[in-house]
C-alpha cells in the first residue's frame, strides 16, 4: 500500500472524540481522520456497524482501543495496515499479561464513578495520570457514565492473545503507567517501546508515522 488516505482511530477509554481525533491529525496531517469511540466495547454487532461505516487504509487501536480492535480484528480489510498504540492484551495485572491494573484499583474506578451526580473529579484524576491535558471542554465531551462504565467492563473481563498481535504494529511508551512493557514484550516479541514515553497518545501517534515513513508516503 503506498499511499494512505483514510485513518480510522479507535479510542482510548474516556478520550473526547474531538481531541483525539486532532492527536491523529497533528501526527498525520492530511489524513482524513475517523475516530470510533465504542460505546458497548463487547458487541460485535456494534463493532460490525462502526467498521462498515469508518472504512480505512489504516486503522489504529489506542489503549481500551487496541483492545477493542484486537478483538474484532477479523471485522478488518485484509489489505489494511493495522496498529496498536498502548497495547492492551489484559487490563489486569493478575493475567500476566501486562497490566499493571489491580483488581481492587478498577473497582474503585468504578465505584467513583457509580457515585454522585459529577463525574469530573475521577476523570481529572484519570487524565493527570495518563500524563493527559484536562480542561472543562474536554470533561463536556466525554461520552457518559454508563458508556464509561461497560468500558471499564470490557477491560476487567476480555482478555486478548498473544497469537492476536500478529500482523500488527504495536508501540508502547516505556513509562507506561499501565502497562509492563517488560511483560508485555513477552507476548508480543516486536513490540516497540519508546524511551521517555507515557501513556499519552501524541507521542505514540508520531511514532507510528514515522514507522510509516508518512511524510515520504503522503508527500
Amino acid at each position: 500500500m503506498d499511499k494512505i488516505s483514510v485513518i480510522t482511530a479507535i479510542s482510548g477509554w474516556a478520550l473526547p472524540r474531538k481531541w483525539f481525533a486532532g492527536e491523529v491529525s497533528n501526527a498525520f496531517p492530511g489524513a482524513r481522520v475517523q475516530v470510533i469511540y465504542p460505546e458497548t466495547p463487547e458487541s460485535i454487532e456494534e463493532a460490525r456497524i462502526l467498521l462498515s461505516r469508518y472504512p480505512a487504509e489504516l486503522y489504529i487501536g489506542y489503549s481500551l482501543g487496541s483492545l477493542w480492535l484486537l478483538k474484532f480484528k477479523h471485522l478488518l480489510p485484509d489489505t489494511c495496515i493495522k496498529a496498536l498504540l498502548a497495547p492492551i492484551l489484559s487490563f489486569l495485572n493478575k493475567d500476566e499479561y501486562g497490566g499493571r491494573t489491580t483488581e481492587t484499583q478498577l473497582k474503585y474506578l468504578i465505584r467513583s464513578l457509580k457515585q454522585g451526580s459529577n463525574q469530573s473529579p475521577t476523570l481529572k484524576s484519570f487524565f493527570l495520570n495518563c500524563d493527559l491535558p484536562f480542561s472543562q471542554e474536554m470533561i463536556e465531551d466525554i461520552p457518559d457514565r454508563e458508556v464509561l462504565l461497560r468500558g471499564l467492563e470490557f477491560l476487567k473481563t476480555y482478555k486478548a492473545r498473544k497469537e492476536d498481535t500478529k500482523n500488527f504494529l504495536s508501540i508502547l511508551g516505556e513509562n507506561d503507567i499501565f502497562i509492563n512493557g517488560d511483560m508485555l514484550s513477552k507476548h508480543i516479541p516486536d513490540l516497540d517501546i519508546i524511551q521517555s514515553v507515557g501513556h499519552a497518545p501524541g507521542n505514540l501517534l508520531k511514532h507510528l508515522a514515522g514507522r510509516l515513513n508518512w511524510n515520504t508516503r503522503n508527500p
